[in-house]
């Protein structure tokens, strides 16, 4: 969502809360990209390379905005995808996890046999330098809220849960659990540099 003639772009990680702000802020958006999935979820770099020069070129040039995005803890992250993937609907289709327990799906990413983007892919350059401006942690989605309503100058929504993926317990074994650690050691440190 792009909302540059106010100070700010925001670019929506998959599975870190975008549809639920696009849903309350796409309103007040100058540009809104609902899909395709690349175009509504591309990164920084995308950004960077094709956006920005053409924002410029009407007149918004890169250093009159802030970029800003969620970033989800990885391993929740993952959990989501596993949890989103073993929807009713998405049964019969190659990447359906209804039939899998997590501790495989965690192999399968480990593996590269599930491709899933990472957060730090997302968030920075081809140096693995961060490129975006501004970056809050999924838990702090209020406080992420609150700054977007701020800018905009209109009161910070009451935000209501959005393409929520199924109840389905997880259980992440110590093993399991080193394993997506190492596996995301570079989306963890990026984790913590969020606000």
């Amino acid at each position: 969502m792009c909302f540059s003639d106010r100070g700010f772009v925001f670019l929506s990680m998959p599975k870190a809360g975008s549809t639920v702000l696009q849903k309350h802020f796409a309103r007040h958006a100058m540009i809104l990209f609902r899909q395709p999935p690349g175009m509504k979820h591309m990164s920084a770099v995308t950004f960077e390379a094709t956006m920005a020069p053409w924002l410029e070129r009407y007149g918004q040039p890169r250093a009159s905005y802030e970029t800003m995005c969620l970033v989800r803890h990885p391993l929740e992250r993952a959990v989501s995808w596993w949890r989103y993937r073993s929807r009713p609907e998405a049964q019969g289709q190659p990447n359906w996890t209804g039939d899998i327990g997590f501790a495989e799906f965690a192999d399968r990413l480990v593996s590269g046999e599930v491709p899933l983007g990472t957060s730090s892919n997302f968030v920075t350059d081809n140096d693995g330098t961060v490129i975006v401006d501004r970056m809050y942690r999924y838990e702090h989605l209020a406080a992420a809220t609150a700054w977007m309503a701020e800018r905009l100058g209109i009161t910070a929504p009451v935000l209501e849960p959005a393409n929520v993926s199924p109840a389905r317990d997880v259980e992440m074994d110590a093993a399991t659990r080193a394993r997506l650690e190492a596996h995301y050691a570079k989306d963890l440190a990026i984790y913590e540099q969020a606000i």
